[in-house]
């Protein structure tokens, strides 16, 4: 039997070609299918102060091993410009505060006793039950800086730009500074209107009295005889 060899070469060459365009349909639909999935946040555990420092730890920090500062902090619900990039710089990180807006956390800031050429910086936490959902590596000095966990982090501002009026260390102030007591005095004018409306009532009430009693003769004033 006779086979043509050129006949083969033109097989082998076809079943080359098919291949690749099989692989890259393949890689198309894989990029395709990539590019519309959303990454999901981490999720590391951070309920206990051991598992908080171990964190830490993880990046190459040494810190205090009890917190500097623990206080609850509320998420706001709609995210100004300054919480925006600070956000940004979480999700550069893996973390995104967006599904906790409005919620309730825990702060919990750590001083950072080995970060180069710098003795103030602290490491801040967001807990959320037991989960660590964010944070920030921020020095409080007026040139100061805030950055993400790892040292190569994307540091605030680089994810996204930042507001003209903000600096790295007006931002960690403001961000710090979103405490559960700021929304109480939210509501505080409210209730000082309340109180103002229920205490004038009582003055009226108090001012109708007098006219009431004015119009009543006592018993002993009427003769005994």
């Amino acid at each position: 039997m006779f086979v043509s060899l050129k006949a083969n070469k033109k097989r082998v060459a076809a079943f080359i070609v098919l291949a690749a365009v099989a692989v890259a349909a393949c890689l198309f639909l894989r990029w395709q299918g990539g590019e519309g999935e959303t990454q999901e946040p981490v999720k590391v555990n951070g309920g206990t102060n051991e598992e908080r420092v171990a964190y830490l730890t993880g990046f190459g920090w040494q810190v205090e091993q009890e917190p500097a500062e623990t206080r609850e902090v509320m998420i706001p619900r709609e995210f100004n410009d300054v919480y925006q990039n600070y956000n940004a710089m979480q999700q550069a990180q893996g973390f995104d505060l967006a599904p906790y807006s409005g919620q309730v956390v825990t702060q919990y800031k750590y001083l950072i006793t080995n970060y180069p050429d710098e003795t103030e910086v602290y490491a801040t936490l967001l807990v959320y039950g037991e989960l660590i959902i964010g944070g920030d590596i921020a020095c409080g000095k007026v040139d100061g800086f805030m950055h993400g966990f790892a040292k190569d982090s994307a540091r605030y501002g680089e994810a996204t730009p930042a507001p003209e009026s903000s600096s790295p260390e007006s931002a960690s102030s403001y961000v710090n500074s979103s405490s559960v007591e700021s929304s109480a005095q939210e509501s505080a004018p409210a209730e000082d209107a309340a109180v103002s409306e229920e205490s004038s009532a009582g003055q009226e009430v108090q001012s109708e009295q007098p006219a009431d009693d004015a119009g009543t003769v006592p018993e002993d004033a009427w003769p005994t005889d």
